[in-house]
């Protein structure tokens, strides 16, 4: 444990360092790893499927902010939809334009989870997305949520919905809407994020031991046998070999955050009491784990100085060899 908070405050250190370059190459590694998502489920217009144009929106990521990558991916999903039908795409672009007006432009926060729980479920880490929430958001986070949740399985029923049309109407969003309402599968999904999440919020909240780390464990627990119940009443479609792989770095991954976000030492807990003219407080402190860092103490020489000090010592030493040999002197004249 004591080597692993040493590597956390290197990187830290080195994260406070160079933040400015991490900063750009993790937005630069987000957004081409979101449009690259993108395009590999609705690659449906050829020139905008190039891995170079996945460059170019990265950097673009990088430049512009948050509000501004929400719009470019929204646009970029129309017009990979406009490909296949101009009337699903103008659909698609209205249902963004009210989420953003009623929602994200209030809570732009909000963006990052509506952005981050589609692409964790298109990656098979559905099973890391509730728990993560439950520590970082609470009940808070459930909207967004069920928001990215309805997004991921909008996107999925897209695909079927554009590869079987033959007309460009109307009717293609009506038969977009009426797959979703008629989809099991999502609201099994809905229904195993929104309890994982508030499972997770509670056991982090009670006050015992290494509730942060029970709350991930029995999270993604709880959300294997969840998914494997649905699976069971045949709600769900699971791959068993990924599925289980996933929560495993799931697993991984949320407690890696966990540990550079929050790392706790439940030893050097401290149960207070006190009291002002209205309340009586009881209060749990529990410290943060840190490493203290050697302090190095420097002691500087000054040349010059080293040298007319080096020639004080000699002439003292002169004198204080001068100084018996005149005694004996004056014993002699003496005698």
């Amino acid at each position: 444990m004591t080597q692993l908070l040493i590597l956390r405050e290197h990187i830290q250190k080195m994260y406070q360092r160079y933040s400015s370059f991490f900063q750009v190459v993790m937005r630069f590694m987000i957004g081409f790893g979101l449009f690259f998502a993108i395009n590999r489920v609705l690659g449906y217009r050829p020139i905008l499927s190039h891995s170079y144009v996945n460059v170019i929106m990265g950097v673009i990521s990088v430049i512009f902010p948050l509000e501004a990558m929400i719009f470019l991916v929204a646009l970029f999903i129309v017009l990979q939809v406009m490909y296949v039908s101009k009337m699903l795409a103008f659909c698609i672009g209205v249902i963004f334009l009210i989420l953003y007006l009623l929602y994200i432009q209030f809570i732009p926060k909000h963006g990052y989870v509506l952005i981050a729980v589609p692409l964790a479920y298109s990656v098979g880490l559905s099973a890391g997305a509730p728990v993560l929430l439950g520590l970082l958001f609470g009940p808070a986070g459930v909207l967004p949520g069920v928001i990215g949740v309805l997004l991921y399985y909008l996107f999925r029923n897209l695909i079927t919905v554009a590869s079987s049309a033959t007309t460009d109407s109307f009717d293609l969003f009506q038969v977009l809407i009426d797959q979703l309402v008629e989809d099991e599968e999502l609201f099994a999904a809905i229904a195993v994020f929104v309890v994982v999440m508030l499972v997770v919020y509670m056991i982090r909240s009670l006050r015992v031991d290494f509730s942060f780390e029970a709350a991930i464990i029995i999270g993604i627990v709880s959300d294997i046998i969840l998914c494997l119940f649905a699976n069971y009443l045949q709600l769900m479609k699971l791959h068993m070999i990924p599925f289980f792989a996933g929560a495993v770095i799931s697993l991984g991954l949320v407690w890696l955050i966990q540990f550079f976000r929050l790392s706790l030492n439940y030893a050097g807990v401290e149960n207070l009491q006190f009291e002002d003219e209205e309340y009586y407080y009881y209060v749990r402190a529990v410290p943060k784990n840190s490493i203290a860092t050697k302090s190095k103490r420097i002691k500087r020489f000054n040349a010059h100085l080293f040298t007319d000090r080096n020639e004080l010592l000699a002439a003292e030493m002169e004198d204080n060899e001068a100084v018996p040999d005149g005694g004996n002197r004056e014993n002699k004249e003496d005698s």
